[in-house]
């Protein structure tokens, strides 16, 4: 597939965007060679011209000129984009914590057997075929197949037992992001 020109001028503008802010707002930078580029792009056109409709190049062109205020406007931009990041993954986990809430609540009301029958299952085949794997030799050409047997049970069993006693992981992830300070202005909004 062949790419237009407008994607090697897009990629052209942003790396230019990305080496005016690098050293200012390095979580902004980084964000410019990901998925949330146009998330990134939006907030720095925030920042400079307090609307989100400027192009790469007239960012860059204005960081390249950038004075003093700019700078501390571009901080508090990567500060106000982290803060949003953290927050859409808090509400992230929300969501599935609720959402497992849920699927148990429905168990338990409808005294429906199904998940714990299939937990058991999904288990038991984790460990019969690791113990297949372990105890013999494999036929030629079939240790393919075993492995992605494996890593899928595996998978499938770690979802069985969230399912069942929560996520460690998950919980964590939630203390470490609601622990992580604020920036000063979110500080005063949030009442702190």
């Amino acid at each position: 597939m062949d790419a237009s020109p407008d994607s090697g001028k897009t990629t052209k503008s942003r790396g230019r965007l990305k080496r005016a802010i690098a050293r200012i707002a390095p979580g902004l930078a980084h964000a410019l060679g990901g998925p949330l580029a146009g998330a990134a792009v939006g907030q720095l056109s925030r920042a400079i011209f307090g609307d989100e409709t400027a192009s790469e190049d007239a960012l860059a062109d204005a960081l390249e000129r950038a004075g003093p205020d700019d700078f501390l406007a571009l901080k508090k931009a990567e500060q106000d984009f982290q803060l949003a990041l953290r927050q859409a993954q808090v509400e992230e986990l929300r969501i599935d914590a609720g959402d497992r809430a849920n699927a148990r609540a429905r168990q338990v009301k409808m005294d429906d057997w199904t998940p714990s029958v299939l937990g058991a299952l999904i288990i038991l085949g984790f460990f019969i075929v690791l113990g297949v794997m372990v105890a013999k030799k494999l036929p030629v050409g079939a240790e393919t197949e075993f492995s992605i047997m494996l890593g899928a049970l595996a998978t499938m069993t770690a979802a069985v037992v969230n399912y069942f006693f929560g996520s460690s992981v998950g919980s964590r992830e939630k203390t470490r992001l609601i622990a992580w300070p604020l920036p000063e202005g979110e500080k005063k909004k949030a009442g702190e």
